[in-house]
């Protein structure tokens, strides 16, 4: 067993008590109660609010969270899934401070760090996300997701070679994760190494053929090797699977753009723009597309618009002809 699973003594009077620690980074299904007993009604609202969690209805989860911690102040397993429930719903504060009590009850839970971290990920805060991951490692080195997570804030700190291994110890410890060859091959991407970069999207695909994003990741592999009909061909199928993504429509006006389908390019910008009215890389590559066909006009304006997105309180005078 990890040094997650161990049920040492983490407070006084914790012996006695009903303790629902994580084994192996994975949390049990409930108390750890005699059989003949009854179950604890904080077990009840700890599962209730898990199962909200499940469901993203994060409000309902931590109105039954809430209600655990009121009658079993001591429980690491409410802190943990009331933290996740505030990470859910975007509050990175209060999850912290609910990550931070679960791990005062128990210093050898790995996932309050694991969760910890990933909250200081989205904040931005890699090198803190990287103690918090290092942390979990440390106390289970059979979780795949600690490493997938760690090489995620390295990659954020353009840390490439550390990002990389961390995905490799990731895959050696869970070969069927799809997510994890994305990762990867996005950074074989940000590297130009474009053939290992197209390996890893293969096997994502493979194993879940339903995923936009490996789909817009390879079109954007087959763009960088300039294999433009294939790379319009993934940005096909990611928009068939995801019509909400902007993303994808930029990407394939790009492509429109190198090939020279100037009318096909602005067509998809357009889209683009209305999906996220406030990307300036929509503007800008629209007034690319204008510029190829010679308009120069609408170019400008189109430049300007994404300038002012960029810099929404510069008074400089816009330089866009007609204006």
């Amino acid at each position: 067993m990890s040094a997650s699973g161990a049920k040492g003594t983490v407070r006084r009077g914790w012996a006695g008590r009903i303790a629902v620690l994580p084994v192996l980074g994975v949390l049990t299904a409930g108390a750890l109660v005699a059989a003949a007993g009854p179950v604890p009604d904080s077990v009840i609202f700890i599962d209730r609010g898990k199962t909200y969690n499940d469901r993203g209805q994060w409000e309902a989860a931590i109105h039954e969270l809430d209600r655990a911690v009121k009658l079993d102040p001591f429980s690491y397993n409410a802190y943990l899934n009331r933290g996740n429930s505030y990470r859910g719903k975007g509050d990175a504060e209060h999850a912290i401070q609910d990550y931070d009590e679960a791990i005062k009850l128990n210093p050898l839970g790995a996932l309050a760090y694991l969760h910890r971290g990933k909250v200081y990920n989205d904040k931005g805060e890699y090198e803190r996300a990287i103690q918090d991951f290092d942390s979990a490692i440390r106390l289970d080195v059979t979780d795949a997701n600690a490493f997938l997570n760690r090489g995620n804030s390295y990659r954020a700190l353009g840390d490439d070679e550390r990002a990389l291994q961390d995905y490799g110890q990731a895959l050696k410890r869970n070969p069927n994760d799809a997510v994890t060859y994305i990762n990867r091959g996005k950074v074989y991407n940000d590297r130009g190494q474009y053939d290992l970069a197209i390996k890893d999207f293969d096997k994502s695909i493979k194993l879940n053929p339903k995923d936009a994003n490996a789909f817009l990741n390879r079109g954007n592999a087959y763009h960088g090797k300039q294999r433009l009909d294939l790379a319009i061909q993934d940005y096909d199928h990611a928009i068939r699977l995801n019509k909400n993504d902007s993303v994808s429509f930029i990407n394939r006006g790009k492509a429109y753009t190198d090939k020279g389908q100037y009318d096909l390019a602005i067509a998809d910008f357009d889209h683009a723009i209305e999906l996220n009215p406030k990307d300036a890389n929509a503007y800008l590559n629209r007034g690319n597309a204008y510029r190829a066909k010679g308009e120069e006009d609408r170019a400008m304006r189109d430049y300007d618009e994404a300038r002012k997105i960029q810099h929404p309180n510069d008074t400089v005078a816009s330089s866009a002809v007609g204006h």
